[in-house]
């Protein structure tokens, strides 16, 4: 067994630019590895940020609303039924939206 790994590491050591491509192709295949993981790990952060931020132990929200960005307003009285609920200390609604650039540009001189 010794004599094939042997012959093995002779072939891949000896040929420098061989050896030199394979420590390459590793090295790059597990950068990518770590950068795809840390981008995912980015992505559900910021994803969930907007739900961990506000700390609430429960949502009331329409059963058709998909994401929190998409927000649908409830009616008045569905607030004030999740607020006569025993345990409630407060409950209010919730816009989460994003603020829109202003048109005006600053002034430039002539």
């Amino acid at each position: 067994m010794f004599g094939i790994l042997n012959i093995a590491y002779k072939l891949l050591v000896n040929d420098r630019a061989k050896f030199a491509a394979l420590l390459v192709g590793i090295t790059f295949a597990v950068f990518l590895m770590i950068q795809m993981t840390s981008l995912f790990s980015g992505v559900l952060s910021r994803a969930s940020a907007t739900v961990l931020n506000i700390g609430a132990d429960i949502w009331v929200m329409d059963p058709a609303v998909q994401t929190v960005a998409s927000s649908i307003p409830m009616p008045d009285y569905v607030l004030d039924e999740v607020r006569s609920i025993p345990g409630v200390k407060f409950a209010v609604p919730l816009y989460s939206g994003a603020s829109r650039p202003s048109c005006r540009t600053a002034p430039t001189r002539r």
